[in-house]
């Protein structure tokens, strides 16, 4: 039983990170029915740009001391005779490094979020009008943009990136069963659950959703209404690239970096037809059903074969759902 409760928390966590992915697929198919194959590849970016703002640049010499490490005499003095297993130890060896931290997201969201801006403006902008395979198309070459990029910016793996929460292990006793968990990992389920609960509310219930939906719906009709499609285009690609940097930043934490990061989008692009396209509620109970299977497959079976979950989950779930679990479906007239 505890194990069990062990490794559905964990799937729960890596669901929660999984529908903070999915939100940015959702968002660009909502606003211009093109589905981003690269947007994986646009979380890889965010990765590195954390990487880059968070450690390259604090290790130059001509950055300010401060950023590459915050050790005040107070904290030494704190820090001073604590174990290495400490909590207290481990929250100031973290804090010393919250400027860096700092600057790395800040860095990562407004690089990723310029880099989908051009996207949107030099790729996707010219074939507006066009058909939606075209779009569809340009984005799986946009892979390979993308990923050579990547590999000639920066080297093939990165080293050392700061946890953005204090990695401290948590136990606590839940069902009589022995709970263990790292703060880390938990502080990532909260940012990624308040950021797709921020989006949510955004397109439900702001003027600017308002316009994606109708955007999604109609374009011509969003035309004649006074609505800006090519702005709602570009606010689309902008905002699924400004959270994919920090779904970036987690997954460098949790798995590293290298270019091969680009293919957890693939994973996820699955989750998200298992959802369905414009859902965004689908997609996260997809999203959290598919973290879990994942852990309960890694605990029964090993991690071979949780690798495959999100493709059967999908399979089994459009045999009978085309459109996915809450996806709308369309009705084509010939």
């Amino acid at each position: 039983m505890g194990q069990f409760i062990q490794f559905a928390i964990n799937g729960l966590m890596s669901g929660a990170i999984y529908a903070l992915i999915a939100v940015g697929i959702v968002s660009v198919y909502k606003a211009t029915k093109v589905v981003n194959f690269a947007h994986g590849y646009l979380i890889m970016f965010g990765a590195y740009f954390y990487f880059t703002f968070a450690v390259i640049i604090p290790g130059q010499d001509w950055a300010p001391a401060w950023l590459a490490s915050w050790k005040p005499d107070w904290m030494v003095e704190m820090r001073r005779g604590l174990g290495m297993f400490s909590l207290l130890g481990a929250v100031l060896d973290w804090a010393a490094n919250v400027p860096r931290i700092i600057c790395g997201l800040i860095g990562a969201v407004v690089c990723n979020a310029i880099l989908g801006r051009v996207v949107e403006r030099t790729l996707m902008r010219p074939l507006m009008g066009q058909s939606v395979f075209a779009m569809i198309m340009v984005t799986v070459g946009l892979i390979s943009i993308l990923s050579g990029s990547a590999s000639l910016i920066w080297t093939a793996d990165a080293a050392f990136v700061p946890h953005i929460a204090p990695n401290t292990p948590i136990r606590f006793e839940l069902f009589g069963s022995m709970i263990f968990l790292f703060g880390a990992d938990i502080v990532n389920m909260i940012i990624a659950l308040i950021i797709f609960g921020s989006i949510v509310a955004m397109v439900k219930f702001t003027k600017g959703g308002v316009a994606i939906r109708a955007t999604a719906e109609d374009q011509s009709t969003a035309y004649s209404m006074g609505i800006s499609v090519p702005k709602i285009f570009s606010r689309a690609w902008v905002l699924a690239s400004a959270t994919g940097a920090v779904a970036g930043a987690i997954l460098a934490t949790r798995n590293g970096i290298s270019p091969s990061l680009g293919l957890f989008g693939f994973s996820v692009l699955a989750i998200v037809l298992m959802g369905g396209l414009d859902s965004y509620v689908g997609c996260f109970i997809a999203a959290m059903a598919v973290g879990v299977l994942e852990a309960m497959t890694q605990w029964k079976m090993g991690g071979e074969w949780a690798e495959i979950v999100p493709y059967v989950a999908v399979l089994i779930v459009i045999i009978f759902r085309p459109h996915g679990l809450m996806g709308q479906k369309e009705v084509e007239r010939i």
